[in-house]
């Protein structure tokens, strides 16, 4: 068994893809395909099963991830260990991000991170389903650290540092019944016809609690995952959005209403577990950044 194998396997296994698994080790795709055979031979077992859009884990390869991902730690902290006795930082970071950070400028992180750790290497993935998928791949392992957004203090497994907060508004046509009003609340909404983002999202989260704290039912009609596209569907008067006061301002093709609530996102290590000192350097970066 060879630590190329086993971080290959993990590649595939959180991407679900041979394809993407290999993208993320930055191999041919064969290389990969032909390292987990050996895996597999060399364990007596099959560990992964080839479906036609998508693969699985076998028993076999479930009980061996958690191992495979302890395993390639255990090889990073030995690096670290070392590198750290030159005085230097060095590893790979698996950091999970969002489509929206509001005027939180990641990119601006990142690259002073990275004139500050240029032994540190930093994957970054943004989702696209959502703070839930993040949280959950914090907790397994698969991300290091992770951007996420909840009105939660605290979650399961997850140590939360809120990095920034926006005002959520209720957005809709110019033209609309409510464009004049001072402000809205859930029982305002009631007959609306909504466009939102996927369960699973921040800003949805908070919506929906609201609603649900007022005894109030609502019909999504659409779900988006672009601040632009809900916003281009309301202004046209195909139905009314909540999304942050950052992702309208100064725009003219919607009214944005104040609705009393708000959306922030966290930063999420994982507290069940130690993490890298490469990670825990990028931890300290995000957080010091906090608007």
């Amino acid at each position: 068994m060879q630590p190329h194998q086993l971080e290959y396997f993990v590649a595939v296994a959180e991407t679900g893809s041979f394809t993407a698994g290999a993208d993320r080790v930055g191999v041919v795709q064969s290389a990969v395909s032909a390292a987990i055979k050996q895996l597999e031979r060399g364990l007596g077992a099959p560990l992964i099963e080839r479906g036609y859009h998508r693969l699985t884990l076998t028993a076999e390869g479930e009980a061996l991830l958690p191992r495979a991902r302890d395993v390639l730690a255990g090889i990073e902290a030995a690096r670290e260990a070392v590198a750290g006795a030159r005085g230097q930082v060095v590893g790979t970071v698996l950091f999970g991000t969002l489509s929206y950070t509001g005027r939180w400028n990641i990119a601006e992180v990142l690259q002073g991170f990275a004139a500050r750790h240029p032994g540190i290497t930093v994957r970054m993935r943004q989702t696209i389903s959502g703070s839930a998928t993040n949280e959950a791949d914090v907790r397994s392992g698969a991300l290091d650290l992770a951007l996420v957004s909840t009105p939660a203090a605290s979650l399961p497994g997850l140590t939360l540092t809120r990095i920034h907060g926006d005002e959520l508004v209720f957005v809709c046509a110019p033209g609309h019944r409510l464009a004049r009003a001072g402000a809205v609340s859930a029982a305002d909404l009631a007959e609306e016809t909504w466009v939102d983002f996927p369960t699973g999202w921040g800003n949805r989260t908070v919506v929906d609690a609201a609603f649900a704290s007022a005894g109030v039912s609502r019909t999504v009609r659409t779900e988006v995952t672009s601040f632009e596209l809900a916003r281009n569907l309301v202004c046209r008067g195909l139905g009314v959005s909540v999304v942050p006061r950052s992702s309208i301002a100064g725009d003219p093709g919607v009214v944005a209403v104040p609705i009393g609530l708000e959306w922030s996102f966290q930063l999420a290590v994982p507290s069940n577990r130690r993490i890298s000192v490469a990670a825990a350097r990028l931890a300290e970066a995000v957080t010091a950044s906090a608007l």
